[in-house]
């Protein structure tokens, strides 16, 4: 008889220890989201989970990390959790401000940022915490106002540049420096009618 109430009371044991792994592991605050208030707006975030390492930190990265109710960046480094996870951040009318993903402290994929008035700001995609890939940058009115490509963070590509309603401005860059542009439709014209009255000048004399 002695020998079922000892194996009762080991398998409730086993049960209790198990249940309460399981509520510790429901209430784990670093699978929850995080707020950060700030005078106009608040992020909302995940930090890193507990089992992750630190991982291979790259010196010419800005890292994202949590401590002290406080988000933080450092170059190469970090103390306290890494964010990771979806990222937000909303104004105090509710409205999206930022939107985006980090991955162990970086930014990476897709990020938008908007005005107080819901329009687009931008677009920038990111790879391991550099702008990487496709960008565009609107005005207030949420129209497009440039365009190009980023490489480890540096402009490579065509840029293109809204100067008017019907004109555009084209650089070349490589690796962030220029090495080709090709002025707008408004200057040409204005190049032209200039160079139209130099000729009526020398005509005239």
């Amino acid at each position: 008889m002695k020998l079922v109430y000892i194996t009762m009371l080991l398998l409730c044991l086993l049960f209790f220890k198990a249940g309460a792994q399981r509520i510790t592991s429901y209430f784990n605050v670093d699978h929850y989201t995080h707020t950060v208030n700030y005078e106009h707006y608040k992020a909302v975030f995940y930090v890193q989970k507990p089992e992750t390492g630190l991982g291979n930190m790259k010196s010419d990265r800005n890292y994202a990390w949590f401590s002290g109710n406080q988000i933080r960046y450092t170059q190469g480094g970090y103390s306290g959790k890494l964010l990771d996870g979806i990222y937000n951040e909303f104004y105090d009318t509710k409205g999206l401000k930022t939107q985006g993903l980090y991955q162990m402290g970086l930014k990476t994929g897709r990020w938008k940022n908007w005005g107080e008035d819901g329009k687009l700001d931008s677009i920038i995609n990111y790879s391991s915490g550099k702008a990487n890939g496709r960008f565009e940058k609107y005005d207030q009115d949420g129209i497009l106002l440039e365009r190009g490509k980023y490489l480890d963070g540096l402009l490579n590509g065509k840029l293109e540049k809204r100067v008017s309603a019907d004109s555009i401005q084209v650089i070349r860059y490589n690796k962030g420096k220029v090495i080709a542009y090709q002025p707008s439709r408004a200057v040409k014209i204005a190049r032209w009618l200039k160079s139209i009255f130099k000729k009526d000048k020398k005509t005239k004399q």
